[in-house]
């Protein structure tokens, strides 16, 4: 790492891109945020390229200064070919990522999924730095994992190894995105939990979200926990309710893996401490019964991400600032 001076780390979004220059010490410098411009691929590309060129100058740099560019793009990637395979935030099929921006910036390039970037970032420059191995839980508008041993990302046969949200939780519950009814996604996600909330407004709960929901009309997670920190019932009843999804969600990563440790990053682990508090009472919860769990679970073990944002940018850095060897676990 300390051959190599400066790379750019870029987190793509299908709402923002952020984009930093990271120095051999993992350092961010120039760390700039724009609008994704979506609905055309190369226009897309145009934005990410242009984020790049912001970020190094920000950092009173020049392209000429940059050793590589990694990024994390969200949906199914492969990072062999550098394409963009499916990507639905992004309107994205076999979109040429690498070789677009090798072209524009003359820089060297490599991509990977952005679920599993925040996965390396964490385990290289986070908590998970000196452990044996990690497992990342991102709960956001999506809900997935990544696992990480030895430092090296496990990707699986078809780069999809973690895909926890769309294990069934509840066989009776909504449709998913994925097609199947009751996925911890669909159930347990930011839309998910706003989406419970308003059902049970339908079905005549009495809550505080009501008069929410008539004067904005519409329920965000944010509406759901505020309402349940200032004592409504019902909110208080979905905000347990997904505590308990995702403290399963955890214990099920703990049972799979055994990992020296658990981080949950996204928007939901930034959200209050009612959630986190609720995830580790299930999680002791179930350690009380299950012998297994018991030996697996420790309040320590189990973390908010400490890098939040940062650990794709990180993650995304990481690509290029190791050979791509270090970085893979055979699938």
């Amino acid at each position: 790492m300390s051959e190599i001076r400066f790379v750019v780390g870029v987190d793509v979004g299908g709402t923002k891109i952020a984009a930093a220059v990271v120095d051999g010490q993992r350092r961010l410098l120039g760390r700039v945020q724009r609008p994704t411009e979506v609905g055309d691929t190369a226009r897309t590309l145009a934005s990410i390229a242009d984020a790049v060129r912001q970020a190094v100058r920000a950092a009173s740099l020049t392209l000429a200064d940059i050793a590589a560019v990694g990024l994390g793009i969200p949906g199914q990637v492969d990072p062999v070919a550098g394409v963009g395979r499916n990507s639905v935030n992004l309107g994205w099929r076999d979109a040429p990522v690498r070789a677009f921006l090798e072209a524009e910036l003359g820089v060297r390039c490599a991509i990977e999924n952005d679920v599993s970037v925040a996965a390396l970032g964490e385990s290289h420059a986070g908590v998970g730095r000196g452990l044996p191995s990690l497992v990342y839980l991102i709960m956001g508008t999506g809900i997935a994992a990544r696992v990480v041993i030895d430092g090296r990302l496990y990707r699986g046969v078809n780069g999809l190894a973690g895909e926890i949200g769309h294990l069934v939780f509840d066989p009776d519950g909504p449709l998913c995105k994925c097609g199947r009814r009751g996925c911890l996604e669909a159930i347990a996600s930011g839309p998910g939990i706003a989406a419970r909330a308003r059902e049970g407004l339908a079905a005549g709960r009495r809550s505080a979200l009501r008069d929410v929901l008539v004067r904005t009309g519409a329920l965000t997670t944010h509406d759901v926990f505020a309402t349940a920190d200032a004592g409504d019932a019902w909110a208080g009843e979905v905000l347990a309710q997904t505590s308990r999804y995702l403290g399963q969600a955890v214990a099920t990563l703990l049972m799979l893996f055994d990992p020296a440790a658990v981080v949950l990053g996204g928007g939901l682990a930034h959200s209050g401490p009612r959630l986190i508090q609720g995830i580790h009472a299930e999680l002791a919860r179930q350690a009380e019964t299950s012998l297994v769990l018991r030996e697996q679970y420790r309040p320590d073990k189990v973390v908010v991400s400490p890098l939040g944002d940062d650990a794709a940018l990180l993650g995304a850095a990481a690509l290029v600032l190791s050979e791509r060897k270090q970085l893979y676990q055979e699938g």
